[in-house]
């Protein structure tokens, strides 16, 4: 669909890592627990909410700087066993990373971390894997 230029790639981890945030907030109940458990009216609930984005949304950037330029550098190789591998390093990161930094507790969160980046990788980029794979052969 895009090809792998540098700011399409932050694009393509700021819409995954939304989706993520989005799908664990309200799967793993981390919204109810820190928003709406903790608001007794409608104001503390918004500040609550905002709190909640503002600290998703440092996380995001945090966490795009970390893996933009890898991402970006895996696409330029052009041997598939190469690019696999490189891919999967990056993932393993990844998930350390997500783990250690925000969910010790719950390591699931990580692996669907992982698959929601393969998802979005391969959503934003099949062509170029696709010519990947049909230049190794």
């Amino acid at each position: 669909m895009y090809k792998p230029t540098f700011p399409i790639i932050l694009l393509c981890l700021f819409v995954k890592y939304i989706v993520f945030f989005f799908i664990i907030a309200f799967v793993n109940d981390r919204f109810k627990t820190l928003v709406i458990d903790k608001s007794v009216n409608g104001q503390e609930l918004f500040i609550n909410t905002l709190g909640y984005y503002i600290y998703a949304l440092i996380f995001i950037v945090f966490l795009m700087l970390i893996f933009s330029m890898p991402i970006y550098f895996t696409f330029k190789v052009k041997n598939i066993i190469y690019f696999i591998i490189l891919l999967s390093v990056i993932l393993v990161i990844e998930y350390l990373i997500y783990n250690y930094l925000a969910s010790q507790l719950n390591p699931i969160n990580g692996v669907c971390n992982g698959m929601i980046s393969l998802v979005f990788l391969i959503l934003f980029f099949y062509r170029q894997i696709i010519l990947i794979f049909k230049a190794s052969i």
